[in-house]
């Protein structure tokens, strides 16, 4: 039985569950805060919805590329992909720190966290990849491209930021060269 003393100063065991709880709960919403996975801009930027589409989609699937190239690279790549495999790889290296520039200086700041689909990607890629490493690598590849053209291509249409038009700009010209590169590549029959 606890002194009075003890009791005065160490508090009931339901007080300090109930602050570990709390604490619990600004831990997971400040990660949730952490894990963002949409560009964030300060209020009153010259940015509208589709500057604001373009960079966290142009994020997400640069980091996707990345977060690919390192999976791909571990294993044996079919040497008819090799040129595309390496070429996606070294221009999504190239292309991030400059993204990441441009945000910079627009003030955005980019999504820190890929959303679903592009996650379950990398998990597939991973663990289980059909029918191969190369193939599904490349299937991924030729899917994000696409995505990506699309939103560049919306970019240029409807953006009102004059960076984030010349970023699109351009990057186009490489994301249809690297579509290109990754649609020769794919094996006879292993349609997207």
């Amino acid at each position: 039985m606890p002194t009075a003393m003890q009791a005065a100063i160490s508090p009931a065991p339901n007080a300090h569950r109930a602050r570990l709880r709390d604490a619990a709960a600004l831990a997971a919403v400040l990660a949730l805060g952490a894990c963002a996975t949409t560009a964030q801009a300060p209020l009153g930027a010259a940015l509208g919805p589709t500057d604001l589409a373009f960079v966290t989609s142009a994020s997400q699937l640069v980091n996707f590329d990345l977060d690919a190239c390192s999976f791909v690279r571990r294993g044996p790549i079919e040497p008819g992909a090799r040129a595309a495999v390496e070429q996606v790889c070294a221009d999504a290296a190239t292309y991030a720190p400059r993204l990441e520039a441009v945000a910079a200086r627009e003030g955005v700041r980019l999504p820190t966290a890929l959303p679903f689909d592009l996650k379950e990607k990398l998990v597939s890629l991973n663990y289980h990849p059909e029918p191969n490493l190369t193939v599904e690598f490349l299937r991924d590849e030729i899917s994000s491209h696409e995505s990506a053209i699309a939103v560049f291509q919306g970019e240029l249409r409807e953006g009102r930021n004059a960076a984030f038009r010349q970023t699109a700009r351009d990057a186009l010209p490489v994301l249809e060269r690297n579509l290109a590169m990754l649609r020769a590549a794919l094996p006879a029959g292993a349609a997207e």
